[in-house]
This record gives structure tokens, sequence and C-alpha cells, in this order.
């Protein structure tokens, strides 16, 4: 009966990874049709902006994370009277390269905001930041888009998906065809009988 189940499991498990696999190949598709709809004029791609800033806003926040001086109470920081003063700051910040500042800005905003536009103290600070960026950017605009992620080719991710869910259906199969032999096998433990 164990291995019933067991089966059963990795043939629940193969069901619900190709679920995964058809919604990866939707994301693929929907990402493929927004770069599709990019080329138009009448759009404004701020993707390689923001993917550059994030990328400066995770070094500048490795650099906070290794220098002691960085430390949450080692830097004096204003103490913003609203929200809007605390975001114009920040986006000065941005403006000016003073990401370092920017980080830590966010940290006391969420101190004295907590789960506002500034997130909460488990959500990503650079992601915080960017959307930030983002909105104030596109302010009055229609027709601006970004896309940030992984560098990671999607097509080479779908591949693997793929080459794993046919590794999956082997495998359960041949744990059917093994299930089948086990019942026509004539069982070990019974003795003998003689007349």
């Amino acid at each position: 009966m164990e291995s019933l189940a067991q089966l059963e499991l990795c043939q629940r498990l193969y069901k619900l990874h190709f679920q995964l696999l058809l919604l990866f190949q939707s994301y693929c598709k929907l990402i493929g049709q927004v770069h599709e709809v990019s080329s138009m004029p009448e759009l404004l791609n701020m993707s390689r902006e923001l993917s550059d800033l994030k990328k400066h806003l995770k070094e500048a926040s490795a650099v906070i994370a290794a220098d002691p001086l960085y430390s949450e109470g080692a830097w004096s920081e204003p103490t913003f009277t609203s929200t809007e003063a605390a975001i114009q700051s920040m986006l000065e910040c941005l403006k000016n390269n003073e990401l370092g500042k920017a980080l830590r800005q966010i940290r006391e905003c969420r101190s004295l905001w907590p789960n506002d536009i500034f997130g909460s103290s488990s959500d990503d600070e650079v992601q915080t930041l960017l959307n930030i960026y983002f909105r104030h950017q596109t302010l009055g605009q229609t027709g601006t888009y970004a896309l940030v992620g992984s560098n990671q080719s999607l097509t080479e991710i779908c591949t693997k998906l793929m080459e794993l869910n046919m590794e999956i259906r082997d495998m359960i199969r041949r744990a059917q065809s093994y299930r089948v032999l086990t019942t026509f096998l004539p069982d070990s433990s019974v003795s003998g009988t003689s007349l």
C-alpha cells in the first residue's frame, strides 16, 4: 500500500510540474508580446535605466552590509515630516547617485511609517526604491513600461523545465511497470506445500 501511495504522489507531482511548465510557457509568451509591443514608437521603455539602477543599488546594499560604519545607528538621518518629503529626498539621492543614503532613508521611513508606500522591513529595499523611482518618473504619462528581472534566457529555463518534466514522466512509467510486475510475481514469503 505504501508503494501505491508513493506512486500516486509521484503522479500528482508530475501533474503539478506540468502545470508549472504550462504557466511558465504562458509567461514566456506574455514577455514576448511585451517585447513586440515595445517596438512601438509611442511607448517609452525604461527597462535599461531601471536595470542599471537596480544593479547599482544592489552593489550599494552589499557595501552597506559589509561595512560596520553603515550600521543602523551610525548615520544621523533627518526625521522626515511627511511621506512626500521623504520620497522627494530619496528621489534626489537616486538622481545624485547617493544610493547608500537612499537605502538608509528607506530604512528610516519604514520605521516611521511601517507598511506604507515604503513597505515593511521584510520587503526588498532595492525593489521598493525602484518602485518609487518608476512611479515618480511616470507620473502623468501613459505608455511607459519597464521589465526588470534576471538576464537568464527564458527559452533556456523553459527547455530545462521540459527536460525535467520528461524525466519525471519516465520515472513514473518505470514505477508503474514495477508495480505491474510485482503484482504478477509469486509471493516469496509463502512456503511451498507438499502433497
